[in-house]
């Protein structure tokens, strides 16, 4: 289905190029719509939290084993990597250019909430009613990231990213 919305984006991007009309302004608006659609797979807290509880036993023996191919297998985890005092697992996004948004979620065996970020970021979370959060133009004036995270399991948090 992605793929056919693609396409046909794509050749209706072609023929009003082809055919120079006026409607170049509205026809392009009309493609990233179409593309942005099919580029949505951002997961809320909601989803990916019965979606990690589902197949936690997968994840959990990947963590241990550090061996990350088996969870990134599952079909709604795109990427498993090892960082620097984590493993993040990539789960999807939406989005388009400087208003893309990324969720996923990491383990970290300190239980650290901010493990993905150098400490000067982590230093200016905030605590919400549900987890934390960074915003970066409260930081730096021409910033707009967003950063949220919230506790799935004991050492596991889900991540919305905003850049």
């Amino acid at each position: 289905m992605k793929k056919r919305m693609v396409l046909t984006a794509i050749c209706l991007l072609l023929c009003v190029v082809c055919v120079g009309c006026k409607l170049e302004e509205i026809a392009f608006v009309a493609v990233m719509s179409v593309l942005d659609a099919a580029n949505n797979d951002e997961k809320s807290f909601d989803e990916l939290n019965r979606l990690f509880l589902r197949d936690f036993d997968a994840i959990d023996a990947a963590v241990q084993s550090g061996q990350y191919d088996g969870a990134a297998k599952l079909s709604w985890i795109d990427s498993a990597n090892a960082g620097d005092g984590y493993a993040d697992f990539g789960c999807g996004g939406s989005g388009f250019g400087s208003q893309t948004n990324y969720t996923g979620f990491f383990y970290t065996p300190d239980d650290d909430p901010f493990a993905l970020w150098s400490s000067d970021t982590a230093a200016d979370f905030v605590e919400t009613g549900d987890g934390w959060e960074y915003r970066e133009h409260d930081h730096n004036p021409g910033g707009d990231n967003v950063y949220r995270v919230q506790k799935l399991a004991p050492c596991y948090y889900y991540y919305w990213l905003h850049y």
